[in-house]
């Protein structure tokens, strides 16, 4: 596999976080010659990194996110010739579905945004959507939002092509090895304590997603993310194809290369409540506010394992592995048949569910700490961050190199929530 046997006692930069975002970087400083370890507690993408609907989307980005994701679509387009691996990769669009007036108006706004930018983002009639996707029958389609240029690829597959990549590119990737503690002397990061030891390390960045906070806390530093949780669905292999895009509606689905179809729950967020919810609760009123017809809570198994300390030790749970929600996800497999009939009958071989790391904003988290030199952290891509691993790759490996970003960070600064104080 990928996994080194050891670590080395000092790095140039250590990573912890073996999703797309460390893995992305840690490839692109190992090709730069840093000396780079990359500490992952369970497996190499065995989170929200291969759990997600696979989508690579320009279309609906907040202002500030876009012209990243612009650079990560380009970035993309050559990345299976770059790392010498199929990817499944598609570049044939997305597709966020219209059943009334009310979404189509916001869908008409977001256009002249993406035109500023260059995308070929427009409104579809019904007509063009039943063209676009000929087996779709779904008769309360009044349109649709499609921007042609965006994409899709295997989540299953990515992650663990960067970190093979990075590897052959001489960074040490660590799998079962997790990390208690980042150590901080006289506000420079200095050091990492894993399962294997002590490690020194010049940079650390922090690129564990739905872990960012828990290991961020201990040095002072606020980063109030919330666990939300998505479920997915896999059909068997379907006797209709379906053009290779993620479309968003009543479901949200992408056919795979095999024939078969992931189906996810499209309109419905779950955050299953715990510690963490009383904690930074309050700063997601706002985003709450403005998504309460699609927010469900729930009390149960979580937060009893959180109160009992579950959560705190990062060797209980080596993948964070939540039961999905069957009871939507059938119902949305029904949903899907109803807009598919030539699909035919067919039932779900296999379901999942993960965490996606959201923050109040709904922006990452991108950039060296203030008040601790040598921290850094890529986190809280809020459930739209696959897409961006192969740029903030890019942008990591740079900023950690004191190399400019080549773009405006300053919305997802790591200090925008709270002032931190020196470790």
């Amino acid at each position: 596999m990928i996994t080194a046997s050891a670590a080395a006692q000092a790095y140039d930069v250590a990573i912890v976080g073996g999703g797309i975002m460390g893995a992305a970087t840690a490839y692109n400083l190992a090709r730069a010659g840093i000396k780079v370890g990359l500490f992952e507690k369970g497996r190499i993408g065995g989170e929200q990194s291969s759990r997600n609907w696979g989508a690579v989307r320009q279309q609906e980005r907040d202002a500030a996110e876009l012209p990243l994701m612009i650079e990560s679509v380009r970035l993309w387009m050559g990345l299976e010739a770059e790392l010498g691996v199929s990817l499944d990769w598609h570049q044939q669009g997305h597709l966020s579905l219209v059943y009334d007036e009310i979404t189509s108006e916001v869908f008409e706004k977001w256009i002249p945004l993406g035109r500023e930018h260059g995308l070929d983002t427009r409104m579809l009639t019904s007509k063009e959507v039943h063209h676009l996707l000929p087996h779709y029958r779904d008769r309360d389609c009044r349109g649709g939002l499609f921007t042609s240029s965006d994409g899709c690829a295997e989540p299953e597959k990515v992650t663990i092509a960067f970190a093979r990549a990075a590897s052959e590119k001489g960074a040490e990737v660590f799998e079962l090895t997790s990390v208690s503690s980042i150590e901080a002397q006289n506000g420079q990061v200095c050091a990492l304590w894993t399962e294997q030891g002590c490690v020194k390390a010049d940079s650390i960045l922090v690129a564990a997603g739905a872990w960012t906070n828990r290991l961020l806390r201990p040095l002072g530093i606020r980063h109030p993310s919330l666990w939300v949780r998505g479920s997915v669905g896999r059909t068997g292999v379907l006797p209709i194809e379906i053009r290779k895009l993620v479309a968003w509606g009543k479901t949200a689905y992408r056919q795979r290369s095999d024939g078969r179809v992931n189906i996810a729950v499209a309109r419905a967020a779950f955050h299953d409540l715990t510690g963490e919810s009383l904690l930074n609760g309050m700063k997601f009123l706002p985003a709450a506010t403005r998504n309460w017809r699609n927010l469900r809570l729930s009390l149960g198994s979580h937060a009893v394992r959180d109160l009992m300390g579950d959560f705190a030790d990062f060797t209980t749970h080596r993948t964070l592995d939540p039961r999905p929600d069957w009871r939507r996800l059938e119902n949305t497999a029904r949903l899907f048949a109803q807009e598919y009939p030539e699909a035919g009958p067919f039932n779900l071989e296999r379901g999942w569910a993960g965490f996606m790391d959201f923050m109040p904003d709904e922006l990452p988290v991108l950039g060296e700490t203030s008040s601790c030199r040598g921290l850094f952290v890529a986190a809280g891509f809020s459930g739209a961050g696959f897409g961006m691993g192969p740029v903030i790759g890019r942008i990591m490996a740079d900023l950690i190199q004191g190399n400019p970003a080549g773009h405006n960070l300053s919305r997802f600064s790591p200090k925008r929530f709270s002032k931190e104080r020196q470790p």
